[in-house]
């Protein structure tokens, strides 16, 4: 619960411009929250999750052992990642979707804020939505994929949400 008020938190010191956005999504039973929101020329990206590192999404695929060296270096790579992420984007490097608010991308080099003096750096920032049928069930699924680059790899980061936990809003 707490990075549930970290979320609301960080949303409503938005300040009031042109454009307008704010977007957020709650994981691992409150324990996580990603919110999104436009500060002046900037999109911001709070990341929080209270279990930190050891929780941190760093490898999306099937595991194989040709993929465990690469799952050893994302881990290495990614490892100053904890508790607390923020990244900003220029504003203008982002696309929004009126219709579908929680749609968006940003392309173009982020500013990592936190960790500070990180190596790391980001290009990428989007979200998909998806759905899966089968003949038992069908279910919805939100993704945000965001790409870091470390040292030797780029890593496609993908975490993925139920959409009944992310709320998103856009204004022009």
């Amino acid at each position: 619960m707490r990075y549930f008020a970290f979320a609301i938190a960080a949303a409503m010191t938005m300040n009031a411009h042109a454009l307008s956005y704010r977007a957020q999504c709650i994981g691992n039973g409150g324990k996580m929250a990603i919110v999104l929101y436009t500060d002046k020329d900037k999109l911001v990206m709070k990341y929080g999750n209270a279990r930190g590192a050891v929780d941190f999404p760093f490898y999306e695929g099937t595991v194989t052992k040709a993929a465990l060296p690469f799952i050893k270096m994302a881990e290495k790579e990614l490892e100053e990642i904890d508790q607390e992420i923020t990244v900003t984007w220029p504003v203008e490097k982002c696309t929004f979707n009126e219709e579908t608010p929680l749609l968006m991308s940003c392309n173009g080099q982020g500013t990592f804020l936190v960790p500070e003096k990180t190596k790391l750096e980001t290009y990428t920032f989007m979200t998909a939505m998806s759905r899966e049928d089968s003949l038992s069930y069908s279910y919805d699924i939100f993704k945000i994929r965001w790409g870091i680059e470390g040292e030797n790899l780029h890593h496609s980061i993908v975490m993925p949400f139920d959409p009944k936990n992310c709320i998103a809003e856009f204004k022009k």
